[in-house]
Protein backbone atom coordinates (compact mmCIF):
# COMPACT_ATOMS: atom_id res chain seq x y z
CA UNK A 1 0.00 0.00 0.00
CA UNK A 2 3.04 2.17 0.98
CA UNK A 3 4.37 1.74 -2.40
CA UNK A 4 0.87 2.52 -4.41
CA UNK A 5 0.60 5.83 -2.50
CA UNK A 6 4.03 7.40 -3.39
CA UNK A 7 3.60 6.19 -7.23
CA UNK A 8 -0.10 8.63 -6.57
CA UNK A 9 2.25 11.03 -4.78
CA UNK A 10 5.15 10.92 -7.87
CA UNK A 11 2.61 10.97 -10.71
CA UNK A 12 0.74 13.58 -8.90
CA UNK A 13 4.10 15.82 -8.45
CA UNK A 14 4.38 15.24 -12.25
CA UNK A 15 1.15 16.74 -13.03
CA UNK A 16 1.60 19.79 -10.72
CA UNK A 17 5.01 20.74 -12.22
CA UNK A 18 3.69 20.13 -15.85
CA UNK A 19 0.85 22.37 -15.27
CA UNK A 20 2.99 25.16 -13.11
CA UNK A 21 5.43 24.47 -16.39
CA UNK A 22 2.73 25.02 -19.34
CA UNK A 23 1.04 28.34 -16.61
CA UNK A 24 4.32 29.81 -16.62
CA UNK A 25 5.29 29.66 -20.58
CA UNK A 26 1.62 30.13 -21.60
CA UNK A 27 0.26 32.60 -19.65
CA UNK A 28 1.40 36.12 -21.21
CA UNK A 29 0.51 34.57 -24.32
CA UNK A 30 -2.67 34.22 -23.17
CA UNK A 31 -4.85 36.77 -25.20
CA UNK A 32 -8.69 37.87 -24.89
CA UNK A 33 -10.99 38.26 -27.78
CA UNK A 34 -13.74 40.91 -27.59
CA UNK A 35 -17.01 39.31 -29.64
CA UNK A 36 -18.64 42.35 -31.02
CA UNK A 37 -22.05 42.43 -32.52
CA UNK A 38 -21.04 43.30 -35.98
CA UNK A 39 -20.34 39.93 -36.70
CA UNK A 40 -24.21 39.47 -38.11
CA UNK A 41 -23.94 37.32 -41.06
CA UNK A 42 -26.38 34.87 -41.57
CA UNK A 43 -25.09 31.93 -39.07
CA UNK A 44 -21.77 33.67 -38.06
CA UNK A 45 -23.09 35.06 -35.18
CA UNK A 46 -24.14 32.13 -33.26
CA UNK A 47 -20.55 30.75 -34.47
CA UNK A 48 -18.67 33.72 -33.01
CA UNK A 49 -20.74 33.62 -29.89
CA UNK A 50 -20.38 29.61 -29.34
CA UNK A 51 -15.58 30.27 -29.56
CA UNK A 52 -13.70 31.11 -26.66
CA UNK A 53 -13.26 34.31 -25.65
CA UNK A 54 -9.13 33.67 -24.89
CA UNK A 55 -6.76 32.54 -27.42
CA UNK A 56 -2.99 31.97 -27.34
CA UNK A 57 -0.85 34.60 -29.69
CA UNK A 58 2.42 33.09 -28.72
CA UNK A 59 5.49 35.40 -29.37
CA UNK A 60 9.43 35.45 -29.70
CA UNK A 61 11.29 38.47 -28.89
CA UNK A 62 15.32 38.65 -29.79
CA UNK A 63 17.25 41.19 -29.37
CA UNK A 64 20.62 41.71 -31.30
CA UNK A 65 23.25 44.54 -31.48
CA UNK A 66 21.39 46.07 -33.82
CA UNK A 67 17.32 44.85 -33.81
CA UNK A 68 14.66 43.69 -32.10
CA UNK A 69 12.99 41.35 -33.79
CA UNK A 70 9.43 40.32 -32.99
CA UNK A 71 7.65 37.05 -34.20
CA UNK A 72 4.17 36.86 -33.10
CA UNK A 73 1.68 33.32 -33.90
CA UNK A 74 -1.63 35.16 -35.05
CA UNK A 75 -2.81 32.78 -37.86
CA UNK A 76 -5.89 33.80 -39.70
CA UNK A 77 -5.55 37.21 -40.34
CA UNK A 78 -4.93 39.67 -43.42
CA UNK A 79 -2.06 41.26 -43.58
CA UNK A 80 -3.29 44.84 -43.83
CA UNK A 81 -5.81 44.27 -40.57
CA UNK A 82 -2.92 44.78 -38.25
CA UNK A 83 -2.63 47.57 -36.01
CA UNK A 84 0.98 48.29 -34.64
CA UNK A 85 2.48 50.82 -32.33
CA UNK A 86 5.50 51.15 -29.90
CA UNK A 87 5.29 53.41 -26.79
CA UNK A 88 8.64 53.33 -25.16
CA UNK A 89 9.34 49.95 -24.59
CA UNK A 90 6.27 48.52 -25.32
CA UNK A 91 4.90 47.08 -28.36
CA UNK A 92 1.31 46.62 -29.14
CA UNK A 93 -0.48 44.70 -31.28
CA UNK A 94 -3.81 44.43 -32.10
CA UNK A 95 -6.33 43.63 -34.80
CA UNK A 96 -9.88 41.88 -35.92
CA UNK A 97 -9.80 38.46 -36.60
CA UNK A 98 -12.80 37.61 -38.47
CA UNK A 99 -14.38 34.06 -38.83
CA UNK A 100 -12.81 33.55 -43.07
CA UNK A 101 -15.24 30.42 -43.70
CA UNK A 102 -19.03 30.08 -43.46
CA UNK A 103 -20.89 26.87 -43.39
CA UNK A 104 -24.67 26.75 -44.38
CA UNK A 105 -25.49 23.36 -43.36
CA UNK A 106 -24.33 21.17 -40.92
CA UNK A 107 -23.13 22.44 -37.32
CA UNK A 108 -19.87 22.80 -35.85
CA UNK A 109 -18.86 20.22 -33.14
CA UNK A 110 -15.52 21.75 -31.81
CA UNK A 111 -15.26 25.88 -32.00
CA UNK A 112 -11.50 26.19 -30.26
CA UNK A 113 -10.61 29.07 -32.62
CA UNK A 114 -10.90 32.43 -31.05
CA UNK A 115 -12.61 35.58 -33.06
CA UNK A 116 -13.07 39.08 -32.41
CA UNK A 117 -10.61 41.68 -31.76
CA UNK A 118 -7.75 41.62 -29.48
CA UNK A 119 -4.77 43.18 -28.18
CA UNK A 120 -1.54 41.77 -27.38
CA UNK A 121 0.95 44.00 -25.52
CA UNK A 122 5.02 42.90 -25.28
CA UNK A 123 7.50 44.79 -23.36
CA UNK A 124 10.29 45.08 -25.53
CA UNK A 125 14.32 44.76 -23.94
CA UNK A 126 15.66 48.00 -25.57
CA UNK A 127 14.46 51.03 -27.01
CA UNK A 128 13.53 51.29 -30.90
CA UNK A 129 13.49 53.45 -33.48
CA UNK A 130 9.62 52.89 -34.81
CA UNK A 131 10.00 54.73 -37.29
CA UNK A 132 12.66 52.54 -39.54
CA UNK A 133 10.35 49.35 -38.16
CA UNK A 134 9.32 46.67 -40.95
CA UNK A 135 6.83 43.89 -40.61
CA UNK A 136 5.74 41.29 -42.35
CA UNK A 137 3.14 38.23 -42.34
CA UNK A 138 3.45 34.96 -43.74
CA UNK A 139 1.90 32.08 -42.93
CA UNK A 140 0.39 33.10 -39.56
CA UNK A 141 3.55 34.11 -38.32
CA UNK A 142 3.82 38.65 -37.81
CA UNK A 143 7.45 39.06 -37.80
CA UNK A 144 8.69 43.12 -37.10
CA UNK A 145 12.07 43.91 -37.29
CA UNK A 146 12.67 47.13 -34.96
CA UNK A 147 15.93 48.79 -35.03
CA UNK A 148 17.54 50.26 -32.20
CA UNK A 149 17.03 53.39 -31.11
CA UNK A 150 20.72 55.27 -32.13
CA UNK A 151 21.03 55.68 -27.42
CA UNK A 152 20.75 51.57 -27.30
CA UNK A 153 23.37 50.15 -30.44
CA UNK A 154 26.39 48.84 -28.88
CA UNK A 155 29.59 50.87 -29.77
CA UNK A 156 32.88 49.48 -29.82
CA UNK A 157 35.65 51.29 -29.15
CA UNK A 158 39.04 50.47 -30.84
CA UNK A 159 42.17 50.23 -29.37
CA UNK A 160 44.90 51.43 -30.79
CA UNK A 161 48.71 51.14 -30.11
CA UNK A 162 50.16 54.18 -28.14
Amino acid sequence: MTSLRQNIDRAWAQVQAGWNNLVSNASNALTRFIHKDEENRSGIRELVRSTPEWGLLSAEVHESGDTVTVRLEVPGMEADKFDIEVDERILTVSGHKRVSHEHREGRYHITECAYGEFERRLPLPAEVDSKHASASYKRGILTLTLPKSEREKVRRIPVGNA
